[in-house]
């Protein structure tokens, strides 16, 4: 006769294995057929311990999922304002490069209202550096 050791926390229960006609196998407390196997199967119950540490670590990889999207959606939200940032300063840049590269000749109104106007190298060197900004800004 076969001895079964047991620990406190699980059970051995005796159930019946049986096969139908199909090949559909069947288990139950009860025999269903004169021919089903008698098994004893260890059932083990919940460790309250086991449960309640499972639990605590589900909560804090649920706090850790939550912390990890917030601090997602905060980058997002940072990176959002960095482009629309990123983004304005290359149509101000673009804006200016043609406004200076389509004026005919390019002027500093002085302290009295008067137009003082730039020489073409002194022009031609602002488009230079309003293109280069424009670069810097945009990209190539």
């Amino acid at each position: 006769m076969a001895g079964l050791i047991l620990s406190s926390s699980a059970l051995a229960d005796q159930v019946y294995k049986s096969v139908d006609a199909q090949g559909h196998v069947t288990y139950s407390d009860r025999p269903t057929t004169a021919g089903a196997q008698k098994t004893d199967v260890v059932v083990q119950h919940a460790d309250a311990r086991e449960a309640q540490r499972l639990a605590k670590e589900r909560m804090l990889l649920k706090e850790e999922d939550d912390q990890r999207s917030k601090k997602a959606a905060a980058d997002e939200q940072v990176k959002a304002k960095e482009d629309s940032q990123k983004k304005q300063l290359c149509d101000n840049a673009r804006r200016h490069y043609n406004d200076m590269k389509d004026a005919g000749r390019i002027y500093t109104v002085a302290a009295d209202g008067s137009r003082e106007y730039y020489t073409d190298a002194q022009a031609d060197a602002m488009r230079t550096e309003a293109k280069r900004a424009m670069d810097a800004a945009c990209g190539p």
